[in-house]
């Protein structure tokens, strides 16, 4: 449990006698979303791209949150040419918890494939593809938004409804799995390819 210390108004300078002290602003209940880079991915992304395809011919789609696309009916972990992306995963879950000082023990990891979530504390993508274009956005959404919504005009970030994210080749994004999150379909003439995971702490 945290506690706040937003009431600890602390010594007034003697050289400003104020009536009144500014305290800070204290988020309290932020809602975290990591981001980390691979580059030089080319390689890396074509030898998925080429078994994402080989996949989806060997295997019908899963419903999901991909609007019009096809989503791998099992994990994906184990397949050999995810390798790189796992090792990428495992760094980024590694550099989270110690800027978050989460403790655990291990983690399990499940992974699938896109083109165009269980009992989980983390959920994730990575994107293979992105063609040119109106390819698709993730959409995470506010969790406190019902309870800030009214008619006024008066909009700062936390009254928003969702936030709208543009992928980009390579990039890694990792959020808490129970914020609701969606795909926009991919309106462009070439495929959109993403890896999704989700990750659950054990232990701690």
């Amino acid at each position: 449990m945290t506690t706040s210390k937003l009431i600890d108004i602390g010594k007034i300078p003697e050289n400003k006698p104020v009536q009144f002290h500014r305290q800070k602003t204290e988020w309290l209940f932020p809602v975290p979303l990591w981001g980390f880079g691979l580059p030089d991915c080319e390689d890396i992304n074509k030898n998925i791209e080429k078994r994402v395809y080989e996949k989806s011919k060997e295997e019908e789609t899963r419903k999901a949150s991909n609007e019009g696309g096809w989503h791998s009916d099992g994990s994906m972990y184990d397949d050999p040419v995810m390798e790189p992306i796992i090792k990428f995963i495992e760094w980024g879950v590694k550099e989270l918890s110690v800027e978050s000082k989460m403790e655990y023990k291990d983690y399990s990891l499940f992974l699938w494939s896109n083109i165009n979530r269980p009992d989980c504390h983390m959920s994730g993508v990575y994107y293979v593809k992105l063609p040119k274009g109106d390819c698709g956005k993730l959409r995470i959404y506010n969790p406190m938004y019902s309870y800030n919504y009214n008619s006024d005009e008066y909009n700062p970030p936390y009254k928003q409804p969702r936030v709208d994210i543009n992928g980009k080749e390579g990039a890694l994004l990792i959020f808490r799995a129970p914020l609701l999150h969606d795909v926009t379909r991919n309106n462009t003439k070439e495929d959109r390819i993403s890896l999704s995971f989700n990750i659950r702490f054990i232990g701690g």
